[in-house]
């Protein structure tokens, strides 16, 4: 993708956040996610690797690994997510104290922006109530009971939580594509790739 592994992207993101201390990349013992794990190598990023289906196990086993009482859970998919929401997320959760600092259970951001930030220990309660399916979707059942969880929310002040910036088909594949060859800056705002966006669906319709 324009360059380098959708992958490359969102880690050199990540390595923008300053109040990320550690990245890791949590995949699976698949075959197919060799690649994955070698491209991590490649990039000197720490590489866990686990079940394929039960990706709540996972995360807590990655975590567990790196001594970590908290992460923060960004999905591969997200190659143009902002550093500076993943640092407000990051911060939220240590000011706050949650089970979970998230920017999703009021969605107002783009799709690609989803950022939760997660304590180990709730994690491993949380996994004792799920429900068939729930693993692969990790935070599910903090907002499925969030009775039984301290949930604090980010907003962005603005209604884009129906704008498309995450990977998910080809189509989505070709446009931020096109976005990542007009050269936006690591650091741009979520509005600035708002706006990209923008201008890259109207120059195709042009």
């Amino acid at each position: 993708m324009a360059g380098k592994p959708l992958l490359g992207w969102l880690i050199e993101r990540l390595r923008a956040a300053r109040r990320v201390t550690r990245i890791v990349v949590a995949t699976s013992t698949e075959e197919s996610d060799d690649a994955i794990a070698g491209y991590a190598r490649q990039e000197d990023v720490d590489c866990y690797r686990g079940s394929l289906s039960e990706v709540a196990s996972r995360l807590t086993a990655a975590a567990e690994r790196a001594n970590a009482e908290a992460f923060v859970r960004v999905n591969g998919d997200s190659p143009l997510v902002a550093p500076a929401v993943v640092d407000d997320i990051i911060a939220l959760f240590q000011c706050a104290q949650p089970d979970l600092a998230t920017n999703v259970q009021l969605r107002t951001f783009p799709k690609g922006f989803s950022v939760e930030a997660i304590s180990v220990a709730s994690l491993r309660r949380a996994r004792t109530m799920m429900r068939p399916g729930e693993q692969e979707h990790v935070t599910g059942v903090f907002y499925r009971c969030p009775e039984q969880f301290r949930i604090v929310n980010l907003t962005s002040g603005n209604d884009w939580g129906a704008v498309q910036l995450s990977v998910d088909t080809a189509e989505d594949f070709w446009l931020v594509e096109r976005m990542l060859a007009n050269g936006p800056d690591r650091n741009a705002s979520v509005s600035e790739l708002v706006k990209l966006r923008e201008r890259c669906l109207a120059d195709v319709v042009a």
